[in-house]
C-alpha cells in the first residue's frame, strides 16, 4: 500500500478540466494525439517518490493508501496542483526592452525578462504584459493514472533514482551493491562523458539518503581498463620472380 516515501511508477494522462487539454503523459499515442509527442523522448512509466514535490501534491496525496495495479482518476484543485493565479505577477513592459526579441512577439510567446520567464499576453500602444505565473496557475488538473509498480526492493529503488538522473544509459549497465548503509555503484563506460556527470552524481547522493534514510554513503565506481591492441601477424615471405621460376626450372 502507498504512504510517505514510497517509490511508485506511474501511467498517467493529465489534462486542463476547463479545456480537457491534455499537457503531460507517460504514453506515446495519447502524445500523437494530443500534439506533445517529441522525437527521442522515452514513453514510459515515471517515478514518483510519496514527499518528494516532483509532481503536484494532490496527486502525491491521491496516491496515499492504493496498490499496484489500481487505475484512478485523480482531481487536483490550483490549490493542490500549481497555485492560484497571483495578479501581481502580471506586468507591463515598454515595447522597446524587447528590442533583441524576435519582431513577431505576439500573446503566447515566452520570454526571458531580467532572468525571469513568462508569457505574453498582449502587445500594444507600445507596451507588452508579461505574465509570470506558472502556466497551470489557477487551473483545476484531472490525472488519469496507472499504478504500473510500488517498488520495495533497496536496490531496485536505487536504479529506478539511477534512472530518473541518467534515463540515457539502461539500468542494467549499472551494478548496484548495498552493504549496510554503504551502496556502491559500478558506472558503465557509456556514461563516463554524459555532460554534468559530476553533479548528477550528487544529485542522486541527495535523492538516495533524502528518500532512504538508512543509507550514509554512495561509493560510485568507474573502471578505466587498458585495451591491448592485437598485434599484426607478420605478412609470408615472397621470392623474388627470377628466384621462383629458377625453383620451377628445377
Amino acid at each position: 500500500m502507498i504512504g510517505n516515501g514510497s517509490f511508485v511508477l506511474l501511467d498517467y494522462v493529465a489534462t486542463v478540466k476547463e479545456t480537457n487539454e491534455v499537457f503531460s503523459t507517460t504514453k506515446e499515442e495519447e502524445a500523437k494525439k494530443a500534439g506533445l509527442f517529441r522525437e527521442g523522448e522515452d514513453y514510459e512509466p515515471r517515478l514518483l517518490v510519496v514527499g518528494s514535490d516532483w509532481f503536484p501534491k494532490g496527486l502525491e496525496e491521491g496516491l496515499v493508501g492504493h496498490e499496484k495495479g489500481e487505475q484512478l482518476t485523480i482531481e487536483l484543485p490550483p490549490e493542490k496542483a500549481y497555485g492560484a493565479r497571483d495578479a501581481s505577477k502580471i506586468r507591463s513592459y515598454p515595447l522597446r526592452k524587447f528590442k533583441n526579441v524576435d519582431s513577431r512577439l505576439q500573446p503566447g510567446a515566452r520570454v526571458d525578462v531580467d532572468n525571469r520567464l513568462g508569457v505574453v499576453r498582449s502587445v500594444g500602444a507600445g507596451r507588452v504584459q508579461v505574465d509570470f505565473n506558472p502556466p497551470l496557475a489557477g487551473k483545476t488538473l484531472i490525472y488519469s493514472v496507472e499504478i504500473k509498480d510500488v517498488i520495495e526492493d533497496p536496490v531496485q529503488k536505487i536504479l529506478a533514482l539511477l534512472h530518473r538522473r541518467i534515463p540515457s544509459v539502461p539500468v542494467e549497465r549499472f551494478n548496484v551493491q548495498i552493504e549496510g548503509s554503504s551502496v556502491s555503484i559500478e558506472v558503465p563506460n557509456e556514461a563516463f562523458l554524459i555532460e554534468g556527470l559530476q553533479v548528477i552524481k550528487r544529485a542522486l547522493f541527495n535523492d538516495a539518503t533524502r528518500f532512504m534514510p538508512e543509507l550514509s554513503e554512495i561509493i560510485f565506481i568507474e573502471r578505466y581498463a587498458k585495451v591491448e591492441k592485437p598485434q599484426a601477424e607478420p605478412a609470408p615471405e615472397q621470392q623474388a620472380p627470377e628466384a621462383a621460376q629458377a625453383k620451377d626450372a628445377t
